[in-house]
């Protein structure tokens, strides 16, 4: 398995972050100790700081172990291996996702347990391991409880297919789960489904199309406040016009990407832009 990634990934939706663990009843949960260093990671994450954010949810992890906090520690795994995933650090990304799907499941949280394997699958499928992403596939499918586990997963299929080099295989499952998420006003996933949508398009050859995908995702991002995203959108529209033919708006669209890129996380030559077939 490749360790870095060199070219744009798919950013898609912090899998389960400092308010992903819902309340009992009408009362707020008990603030642990380490839910401060899970908000203040978060922030980083969407400020692009990718070092600091892995340095402060791993100090949240400790501090989850040190009170016997279960729920924060699978937490912060899951959300460690989320930005190395970001970062490009394949390897990395793995290794947390794992150690996340299985401490969820020693305390019996099928719904986060389901949804560390798709994104364990997500990791796999990026660095090329076919084999082993559609089994984790299978296995998040087998855990998954929550009423949205079905738009979700059906993202992470799409995901993992345009990974491997081939199109969306569920076409309609993908619109379905943009449907939901624009009923439930969701930006997050819906920047994610965008630009899986441009993926799409970008692999028929359907360029305009893509092209409006992706200011879709811009627009999406700039309400869910996820602007780490902005940089491989960019990357994506600038590959978009260099296969149009027009190398100085490719050439912008890149060093517009390049300046926005998150800290710690790799831009590819502008070569390997100009001359990439597919994401």
């Amino acid at each position: 398995m490749k360790k870095n990634i060199t070219s744009s990934t798919l950013a898609i939706f912090v899998l389960i972050m400092i308010n992903g663990i819902g309340c009992a009843g009408h009362n707020k949960s008990k603030p642990h100790d380490d839910d401060a260093y899970g908000s203040r990671a978060y922030g980083y994450f969407l400020d692009g700081n990718m070092p600091l954010a892995v340095e402060t949810y791993k100090k949240g992890y400790i501090s989850a172990r040190k009170t016997d906090h279960g729920h924060g520690a699978a937490r912060h795994l899951s959300n460690i291996g989320r930005v190395y995933y970001e970062m490009g650090s394949l390897d990395s990304a793995v290794l947390y996702h794992r150690r996340a799907y299985e401490e969820f499941r020693a305390i019996d949280d099928q719904g986060h347990a389901s949804k560390a394997a798709a994104f364990l699958a997500l990791c796999l499928a990026t660095g090329g391991d076919g084999v082993q992403a559609r089994e984790w596939l299978k296995t998040a499918a087998s855990t998954a409880d929550r009423r949205d586990s079905e738009h979700y997963l059906a993202v992470i299929h799409g995901l993992v297919d345009c990974r491997l080099g081939a199109k969306i295989a569920d076409e309609n499952a993908v619109n379905a789960a943009l449907a939901f998420y624009k009923k439930a006003k969701d930006h997050r996933m819906l920047s994610t489904i965008y630009i899986l949508k441009a993926d799409n398009e970008t692999a028929k050859g359907t360029y305009a199309a893509a092209a409006g995908y992706l200011d879709s995702a811009l627009t999406a991002i700039e309400i869910s406040q996820e602007r780490y995203k902005r940089s491989r959108i960019l990357l994506r529209l600038a590959s978009i016009q260099f296969r149009a033919g027009d190398e100085g708006a490719g050439k912008r669209y890149y060093e517009r990407a390049a300046y926005c890129a998150p800290k710690g996380a790799a831009v590819p030559p502008i070569e390997e832009v100009m001359a990439r077939l597919a994401d």
